[in-house]
């Protein structure tokens, strides 16, 4: 005999415990994240020279880009910003990443900055993500 837990009811074999939506309602619009992210870069690394202190700053940027996007209220994405600046110099940078992807749903876009001293790649990746209900 199957004893309740109190205070709580157990559902009906024809009752579904999980109700999920596989698919975004509305993609995600890169377009609209790189004039966003664009902006954000600009406006912030403008007068910027390299320093150590750049690692605050890409974390800061990484931050305000991330709360910016999530404010076009794409509510089905998980946001992933990922922020490197380094110092303009005769130098290389191989930068790479990996995930478990859908390529119907799940999509990114880039930007790229350069000034006098200091470059910026800045990848915003968009991820969706299923929304359980009942769970």
């Amino acid at each position: 005999m199957k004893k309740e837990p109190r205070g709580q009811k157990l559902p009906d074999r024809d009752e579904k415990l999980i109700h999920y939506q596989s698919i975004p309602e509305r993609c995600f619009s890169t377009d609209r994240a790189h004039e966003i992210i664009k902006h954000i870069v600009d406006e912030r690394l403008e007068t910027v020279e390299y320093s150590c202190s750049c690692s605050g700053i890409s974390k800061e940027l990484s931050d305000c880009i991330k709360t910016a996007v999530k404010k076009l209220l794409y509510d089905r994405y998980k946001l992933v910003c990922y922020v490197a600046i380094g110092q303009l110099k005769d130098s290389v940078v191989n930068c790479s990443s990996r995930a478990i992807w859908s390529p119907t749903s799940d999509t990114f876009t880039d930007y790229i900055y350069k000034n006098r001293s200091l470059f910026a790649v800045c990848i915003l990746f968009s991820f969706s993500k299923m929304i359980y209900d009942d769970y």
